[in-house]
């Protein structure tokens, strides 16, 4: 069972508020969860507000009261889902280990983190549902480029053997392609048997490419001109 996305995309901690505070922010996050739970079920058109309102036990009033709007409400849910697929607490491989390990690691680090989760496919429900909104869709765009320069960060992190590869934001963006295609295709049923096939494979082609890089560095530094000897002063003899 996943973790309720309410938890895992909270904001940071604020300042201690009253009861009242606290018990509105409780039922906005309850109802971002009910949002999820039916897009996942029911579609972005089927989450509408009366829908979603009538799952989270509340009036149709209650919802707009909070969020003001269904677009409104998209924001903060996409918001939360992208919150909860960051970078932030994961266990990522240490850049100290074999380079096969981080590169496995990685991958299913990414992929338990942002891409397996229910909370994925709900994410791109709004996306394919929003066409005609378009505030609601530069909000996403906006969102979706900060999550990708972070997990770009964090590759480098774990593996600095592409620190200085040319095409290592092309490699990043082929593996974060990759995977968003396997999340995608769960709408049909997760395969986990051609999962794990096709997360070795990317696996190993990462693998390959930090080899690559690691090579044309060496050779690189080994064609690099020495730095001149600086000149020694003659000792002057003692008489």
């Amino acid at each position: 069972m996943s973790t309720p996305v309410g938890s895992l995309g909270r904001r940071p901690a604020s300042p201690p508020a009253g009861p009242k505070a606290l018990q509105a922010e409780a039922t906005r996050e309850r109802l971002i969860d009910t949002t999820i739970s039916l897009l996942r079920d029911r579609s972005y058109q089927g989450a509408t507000v009366f829908e979603v309102a009538k799952a989270a036990g509340l009036t149709p009033g209650a919802l707009q009261h909070h969020f003001g709007s269904k677009a409104a409400l998209m924001m903060q849910v996409t918001d939360a889902i992208l919150r909860a697929s960051g970078p932030e607490g994961v266990a990522w491989p240490a850049a100290g280990q074999p380079l096969a390990e981080r590169c496995r690691g990685l991958l299913q680090a990414l992929w338990q983190r942002v891409y397996e989760p229910p909370r994925f496919l709900a994410a791109w429900a709004v996306y394919f549902g929003s066409g005609g909104e378009a505030e609601l869709r530069s909000h996403i765009a906006q969102q979706r480029r900060g999550l990708a320069q972070a997990l770009h960060q964090r590759f480098l992190q774990v593996l600095p053997e592409l620190t200085d590869a040319p095409d290592s934001k092309a490699l990043v963006q082929l593996v974060l392609s990759s995977l968003r295609g396997l999340g995608v295709a769960r709408l049909f049923g997760p395969a986990p048997k051609d999962e794990r096939a096709q997360l070795e494979l990317l696996a190993r082609l990462v693998e390959a490419h930090c080899q690559s890089a690691s090579a044309r560095a060496s050779a690189a530094r080994r064609k690099a001109p020495a730095a001149p000897a600086k000149p020694t002063s003659p000792r002057r003899s003692r008489t």
